[in-house]
Parts: C-alpha cells; sequence; structure tokens
C-alpha cells in the first residue's frame, strides 16, 4: 500500500513540475564537400554562345570551365537532364579547380575586393534573371562566379536605384530542383542598379545551400527584397559562411505559398542550418529608406521564419537594423499561414551563439498567426503555432536609441500564449549613455480585465544578463505573465536585471535573481566584465559566454 502511494505521489509530481522543451535539430544536414566529378566531359565555355550550348549539352558528371575576368552577358537557362546515378555537373570559374592557387579555398568566404579578378561573370542586361533553373534540374554546383545586373529599368534619370514601376529580376531562380550548391560566389545589385532577390528557391525545392559566398545590395524601391528565400519547399536548407545584405530581409523563409498548387501549398521549410554568416545591411542605407512610397527601400529585419521547422541558427553575425518599415529587429519568429499556407509552423527553433551588433531590438515573436481567418485573408483556416524555441547563448548590443532611425530596445518581445520558450544565458547591453525600454516584454495585455491569466505556457527565463527588469503590458508581476507552469521558481532564475538610476527595483522576482544599478560591461572580446554573477541554474556566470 505503501509502494502504491509513493507511486501516485511521485506521478503527481512528474506531471505538475514543468519540463524544459527541448526542440529538436534538423535531422538532415547538406554535405557541400567539393569534389570535381570525374569521368565526365569537360566544357571550355569562353563566351556567352559557347555557354549556353554546354548548358544545353552538357551532361551529369560534366564539368563547365569559365574564363575568370570574362563577361557573359545574357539570360542562361539549365535545363533537366536525366540522371539516374545523381551525378553532379559543375558549373565553375577556371582558377577555383585547383586548390593549390591564388583563389579562395573551399571554405573560405569569397572577399569582393580580392577574389573579383578570379571569377567569371554571369551578367543580365535586362530585368530576366540571370540565372533560371527549371523544373527537375538537381545536382548543380556553381562555383566561383559573380552574377550582376545592368539593367536600370524604372530607374530615375539620374541612376538612382529607386524604380517607380519597375521590375529588376533576381539573379538565381530555382523551382522544383534539388541538390543545388552556390559555393564561393558573389551575387550582387550595386547603388545604381536594383535587384530584387538574390537567390529565390520556390515549389519543392530542397537540398539548397550556399556556402563562403556574398550576396549583397539587393533592394529595390516600394518592394520587398530578399537576399535569399525560400517558400513552398521542405528542405533541407543550408546557409553556412556567408555575407548576406539586402534590404528587407536578408534570409527569408515562408511567406509565400499560401497560393501555390498542392502539395507545395501544405509544405513548410525544414532541416535548415544557418552557421557562420555575416547579416549586415550599410548604415549607408538608411538614407534611402526614409523617401515617399514607393520610391524607398523597405528596411526589415536580417532574418524572418513565417514557416519553418528544425531551423539551427548558431554562431552568425547580426549587424544594423534600424527603424524603417518595421521597428528594427534583428530576428523575427512571426508564423503566417495567412501568407505561407494553412500548415505553417514556427516550430524546433535553436538560435545559438549569435551576436547581434548595433539593433534596435533582438527578437520579436508572434504564437500564432492572428491575422488568419480576417477579412484579409478569408481563406485561411488555421492559426499555426510556435513551440520549441530555444534562445541560448546570444549577445545582443543594442544601437542607441537616439541616433538617426534608432528605436526602442527590446531583447525579446514575448508575444501573447508563447509556448515550450527556453531564453537562456543571453547578455543584453544598452548602447553607453542610453536606457533601453525592454529586455524581456511580454505583450497583448492592452484590454485584459482581472482576474489575472498567464499568457504564456511553459516559457523558462534562465542565467540571463538583462539590461533591463522584464516588464509588459499590463505592468503587472512577473507571475501574472509566465506562471504556467509551476513552479515559476524553477523557470525563472539566475537572472541579473540592471535598474537604470531612478527606477524602481521590483520585488516580485523570485529567489535566485538580482537586480543591480551596475550595468553590463564587456571586455574587448565580448567577454562580460559586470556585474558577474553564478547563482544561476547550471552554476556558470550568467549570460553570454564568447565561443572560441
Amino acid at each position: 500500500m505503501l509502494g502504491r502511494l509513493l507511486s501516485v505521489m511521485l506521478l503527481f509530481v512528474s506531471v505538475a513540475v514543468a519540463q524544459m522543451p527541448q526542440p529538436a535539430l534538423p535531422q538532415t544536414y547538406i554535405d557541400t564537400t567539393f569534389q570535381l566529378p570525374e569521368g565526365g566531359k569537360t566544357w571550355a565555355a569562353h563566351n556567352t554562345t559557347e555557354l549556353k550550348s554546354a548548358l544545353k549539352d552538357a551532361l551529369p558528371g560534366d564539368v563547365i570551365v569559365l574564363d575568370a575576368g570574362v563577361v557573359y552577358t545574357g539570360n542562361f537557362n539549365v535545363p533537366a537532364k536525366a540522371n539516374p546515378s545523381d551525378k553532379w555537373l559543375y558549373i565553375i570559374s577556371a582558377p577555383f579547380q585547383s586548390q593549390i592557387g591564388a583563389s579562395p579555398r573551399p571554405g573560405m568566404r569569397v572577399n569582393p575586393a580580392n577574389d573579383v579578378k578570379y571569377m567569371a561573370k554571369l551578367v543580365t542586361p535586362n530585368t530576366v534573371s540571370v540565372l533560371t533553373l527549371g523544373p527537375g534540374v538537381n545536382y548543380l554546383r556553381l562555383v566561383g562566379i559573380e552574377m550582376y545586373s545592368t539593367s536600370t529599368h524604372g530607374a530615375d534619370p539620374s541612376h538612382k536605384p529607386w524604380p517607380v514601376n519597375g521590375w529588376s529580376g533576381n539573379l538565381i531562380i530555382a523551382q522544383t530542383v534539388s541538390h543545388i550548391t552556390v559555393d564561393r560566389c558573389y551575387l550582387h545589385g550595386s547603388d545604381k542598379v536594383d535587384l530584387h532577390e538574390g537567390f529565390i528557391a520556390y515549389e519543392g525545392a530542397s537540398y539548397i545551400a550556399v556556402v563562403d559566398s556574398v550576396i549583397s545590395d539587393v533592394h529595390i524601391g516600394g518592394m520587398d527584397s530578399q537576399a535569399f528565400a525560400a517558400y513552398g519547399s521542405e528542405g533541407p536548407f543550408k546557409l553556412v559562411n556567408n555575407l548576406l545584405s539586402a534590404s528587407t530581409e536578408d534570409v527569408m523563409f515562408g511567406g509565400a505559398g499560401a497560393g501555390l498548387p498542392a502539395p507545395y501549398s501544405g509544405y513548410v521549410p525544414s532541416d535548415i542550418e544557418i552557421r557562420n554568416n555575416h547579416f549586415y545591411k550599410p548604415l549607408s542605407w538608411i538614407p534611402w529608406t526614409t523617401g515617399t512610397w514607393p520610391q524607398k527601400w523597405v528596411v526589415k529585419n536580417h532574418l524572418e521564419c513565417k514557416s519553418c521547422s528544425r531551423l539551427l541558427v548558431d554562431g552568425n553575425t547580426f549587424e544594423n537594423i534600424w527603424t524603417a518599415a518595421q521597428g528594427g529587429t534583428a530576428i523575427v519568429l512571426t508564423v503566417r499561414t495567412s501568407q505561407s499556407g494553412d500548415n505553417a509552423v514556427d516550430d524546433d527553433i535553436t538560435i545559438t551563439n549569435n551576436v547581434l551588433k548595433n539593433v534596435v531590438s533582438g527578437i520579436s515573436t508572434l504564437s500564432h498567426d492572428y491575422a488568419c481567418g480576417t477579412n484579409q485573408f478569408p481563406n485561411c483556416k488555421n492559426q499555426g503555432e510556435s513551440l520549441r524555441v530555444k534562445i541560448y547563448n546570444n549577445l545582443i548590443l543594442f544601437g542607441n536609441p537616439a541616433q538617426l532611425n534608432g528605436g526602442r530596445n527590446f531583447g525579446i518581445e514575448a508575444a501573447v500564449d508563447l509556448t515550450d520558450w527556453v531564453f537562456q544565458h543571453n547578455t543584453l547591453v544598452p548602447a553607453p549613455g542610453s536606457t533601453p525600454w525592454a529586455s524581456v516584454y511580454f505583450n497583448g495585455r492592452v484590454g485584459v480585465k482581472p482576474p489575472w491569466q498567464s499568457t504564456t505556457h511553459n516559457l523558462w527565463i534562465l542565467d540571463n544578463v538583462m539590461s533591463r527588469q522584464p516588464s509588459g503590458d499590463g505592468g503587472r508581476p512577473i507571475s501574472e505573465y509566465m506562471g504556467d507552469a509551476d513552479p515559476l521558481g524553477a523557470r525563472f532564475y539566475g537572472n541579473v536585471m540592471y535598474a537604470p538610476q531612478g527606477e524602481t527595483v521590483k520585488t516580485w522576482w523570485p529567489v535566485h535573481n538580482y537586480a543591480t544599478t551596475v550595468p553590463p560591461t564587456l571586455n574587448g572580446t565580448h567577454q562580460l566584465e559586470t556585474p558577474l554573477w553564478s547563482d544561476t541554474s547550471d552554476g556558470a556566470i550568467t549570460g553570454y559566454h564568447p565561443v572560441r
């Protein structure tokens, strides 16, 4: 009898005590090892005519070699070829064939200032894409190629890149393809030429990788632009060691696809690896974002996920984001079934070891798509979800809110009904002489009246160095924002919170948390110097730890 009683008690405890969520990592990682095909034909394409002929006639297992510095002008199409043995077709600039010469080795990101002389140039003179990969194309690798446009279609007479009624096109468009790798390439617009998108993959595109490349100067007046975008596709995807720079989102998953035919409308981009990239918007773009629509560039964020699953974002730098078309948030996790399709989710997301530098805000969230089923999106039937998200060991360096196009600094915006999230070992540092608006802000309480109920479920906030005490709509105690489930003290633990001069230190923090008048400070290697606390959930010093 006593044994049964103990078993019942243990069962009750296991049910009552909250369990920290563990997001699933990508199940599939793309192998991008460089290995020139052997045994096939080598096609030497010295001009546009020879390149188009080679693209038409080359077979899987062949290599098409382009001449460094030569401009191949036109719109190039890669047709599908029978490939029962899954052989690769390489299109490569001549210096990149060898791993001995001066051109960048595999694993080295190209530096346009030094490396364009080793690259062949594919150039579109119009608004049609430089390279179109048609349905069924597979096992194609592009190596050491520069791609750009010379079209000023729609630009104003002074050749400013502000097309009013123009369409500037894309560089690579990939529809219903698989196993496509862009390796050490340079895709770009310019200060006088607009570009709608760098690389767009859709309608079932899978095994898509961009490595060691630069996609930059992607912008167009009055329209959204991305360096890399994927929708209506299952994945996997790999973005590793690139510089990615576009006006709207540097990288976007989802956001379209609801109108695609089945099965593509039901696909969720999944198994996504994003590591060691530099997401970047030049501050010189700020004046171009303050004009009158539709001429101004549309600046929103660095990385946005409107539909994704099993996403790993690790070791990246996100630099410069300001208030323009949105509030200046670096990473936006907002499930949008209304745009991406009824199956869209933002599930199993891991964001680790990143540095967010000179950003207005860090991470914005959405638990469901509340636009679904409204008059704007009446055909949407499912609001989706965002579950199992871990934001661990990240450093957020806020930009000065008083600077040009500054804004309200917050670290993470915790949406109403946020469920199964972990925010742990992050450090939020205010700009010198400034006071951030919020570190963690719980929204969705406007208009809510007592009796208060928790607006989040199984949310864990652990071991962080915060630039201000957490707050939220309604100004309520922390237990009323994240009181579900018990015990709260296990889920809000080990945090150090900066209380600027004149700010009242709240009395509702659970034990093992501290408010201090000492602001966070770092040394030159981003190692935390103050404040240092070790009363944490895992015994390690609070906040971000640089990864060596």
